[in-house]
């Protein structure tokens, strides 16, 4: 076990066998916060000194950032967006870095997307600005930051910025910044740090016994792949794969992302049915000029099968809490590579027959395109709604990260709705964000338990405190009225935890597919002695019935999924069939 002892006002190297635990540290949070702090500000000071980040539009100037783009697109993510609009102009675009500093903002939808005529600078801002995010153009790399940081990690190689070796620490805090992974490490500091993280993660993650992990036996496989002429990528690499092994979307590596090849051929996947179908064809591609339709089943990836592909994806993406949400993710990279390599393609086509199509990455992964909506909807950031033709009314909230503009949006929307006789909420592809009780309660009549919380409160893996989460009722007023919750696997997050609290009232009948289930609630980080950041989900939580949402994720009460016909035709048969409850269940009432 590698352990800690204080000396005056910092933090000294590991000293085997004869110093506190990890969980002993945590109870000094206090002392640690106040080294932590003074180390913080003089890391923020180094940073300052060397670099000024852009408050959007730009940072360092290049000539580039002057040229004209283009981007359209019905749906795409902030990072998505933002590497083609910086390979347009030929700069390359830090995403693993860019994901470190601004996860979850960079993962947020931006709906109908529609750039031309306009600079790579102008574009940029008209992205980056209302996420709160902005950006840095540093030798020809583009790197994204948030608006709110004063300053950015210490830069990769930069020697005087980087943690020296030898500190380390874990806290339940809000997470650590400043900190950049050492870019050379011994194989006797490989170790240690190895030795930091395993013993971190068996005192601080919850689920080990919900999820049946041998803790012990994951260690000694890892362990043995210690190799001691590793390089510290090669080593960070491992440590990926090692948390990998949690099975858990909200632990991950905070500050190191192994690079992953993200360009594709213009064809974007979703699955239906448990199979990898074509739903859009880029008309600039050369898939288009060849032949390739949307409604095509994948069949092989440069000669392997579908599922020997995602398993290969397995050691470069991140896990997820469900297989169900992790294939559906892998489905989007599955004809990823690197950029300007062919990948070869077999597709059945619409008519039955099988193809193979050689194919050159030039483009960035796609995304689904969501279903057109037949009735006409109030556009917000996050809330839109409107009546359906059968007089219910429709929200979909399409993020919760918002904080309280999410509420507010939605009170606009419910108070527009107010005389409908039933309501349609739609949180399906919606990642998550922020718990949204002040919506819950809107729904509300009564006091009620929503959810039951368990947070590590020791260094057991049975040491857990329980918390029960009675949500009130809230706003001038609360609906009344029949609600199906409309969801999918890509519900997730506070999504999931959304949808456990109108279950567990009983407020709504949920219709569609299981969603995500990654719902751990609080997390603990792990500073590791070479400078690496860890998240270390801390908590998971139950509905009120107890039943965990991580990993099981919320069971539909009505299971229904569009199937690629449906998709095609433009056809919502979930929506079809909540449209049918809701107005039964209106009448009855």
């Amino acid at each position: 076990m590698v352990s800690f002892s204080e000396s005056g006002n910092h933090l000294i190297s590991p000293i085997p066998n004869c110093t506190p635990s990890v969980s002993q540290i945590m109870k000094r949070n206090l002392k640690y916060t106040l080294v932590l702090a003074a180390s913080g500000l003089l890391l923020t000071a180094l940073a300052l000194e060397q670099t000024t980040l852009a408050q959007a539009p730009a940072g360092p100037a290049d000539t580039r950032l002057g040229s004209k783009v283009k981007y359209t697109s019905e749906q795409a993510s902030v990072q998505d967006i933002v590497q083609s609009l910086a390979e347009q102009v030929g700069l390359r675009y830090d995403r693993q870095k860019s994901f470190a500093q601004t996860d979850p903002l960079c993962r947020q939808w931006v709906r109908n997307v529609a750039i031309e005529g306009k600079t790579c600078n102008e574009a940029l801002e008209q992205i980056l600005k209302p996420v709160g995010l902005r950006y840095q153009v540093d030798e020809g790399v583009l790197v994204l930051s948030r608006q709110d940081e004063g300053s950015q990690p210490p830069k990769s190689g930069a020697s005087s910025n980087s943690l020296p070796v030898g500190k380390g620490y874990v806290t339940n805090g809000s997470a650590p910044v400043g900190f950049t992974p050492a870019r050379v490490l011994s194989a006797q500091e490989q170790r240690e740090n190895f030795d930091f993280l395993c013993q971190a993660i068996d005192e601080t993650y919850a689920s080990f016994e919900l999820k049946s992990i041998d803790w012990q036996g994951v260690r000694r496989r890892y362990q043995e792949r210690l190799d001691p002429a590793a390089s510290a990528d090669q080593f960070y690499r491992l440590l990926f794969q090692l948390v990998n092994e949690l099975k858990d979307t909200h632990s991950w590596l905070q500050n190191y992302q192994p690079g992953f090849p993200t360009s594709g051929p213009g064809l974007t996947v979703a699955l239906f049915e448990g199979k990898p179908f074509i739903v859009a064809v880029n008309a600039d591609s050369e898939a288009a000029g060849l032949g390739a339709k949307p409604g095509s089943e994948v069949l092989e990836v440069d000669g392997l099968s579908v599922e020997d592909k995602i398993e290969q994806l397995r050691l470069g993406l991140r896990a997820c809490s469900s297989e169900r949400a992790f294939r559906r993710e892998a489905c989007r990279y599955l004809l990823a590579g690197e950029r300007g390599t062919t990948v070869d393609v077999k597709l059945r086509l619409p008519d039955g027959h099988a193809q193979t199509f050689r194919l050159q990455r030039t483009l960035g992964p796609g995304h689904p395109p969501r279903q057109p909506c037949s009735f006409d909807l109030k556009e917000q950031r996050f809330v839109q709604f409107g009546r359906h033709p059968s007089d219910l009314g429709y929200i979909r909230i399409t993020s919760l990260d918002g904080h309280e503009e999410v509420a507010q949006e939605f009170d606009q929307a419910l108070e527009a709705l107010r005389t409908a006789p039933g309501l349609i909420l739609d949180i399906r592809d919606n990642p998550g964000g922020y718990g949204q009780q002040r919506i819950v309660g809107r729904l509300l009549q009564r006091p009620t338990l929503c959810a039951i919380s368990f947070i590590k409160n020791g260094p057991g893996h049975g040491a857990l405190k329980r918390q029960d989460d009675i949500l009130e009722p809230t706003g001038p007023w609360q609906y009344s009225g029949p609600i199906a919750l409309l969801v999918n696997d890509l519900t997730g997050s506070a999504a999931d935890l959304f949808a456990c609290y109108l279950r567990s009232a009983k407020r709504v009948v949920t219709v569609g597919s299981t969603t995500h289930g990654n719902l751990s609630g609080v997390a603990a980080f792990a500073v590791l002695p070479c400078g690496l950041v860890v998240r270390i989900s801390n908590g998971y939580i139950c509905d009120a019935g107890g039943k965990p949402i991580e990993g099981n994720g919320n069971a539909p009460d009505v299971m229904i999924a569009p199937t690629i016909s449906d998709f095609l035709a433009g056809r919502d048969p979930v929506l079809e069939k909540a449209v049918a409850l809701v107005r039964e269940k209106s009448q009855r009432n």
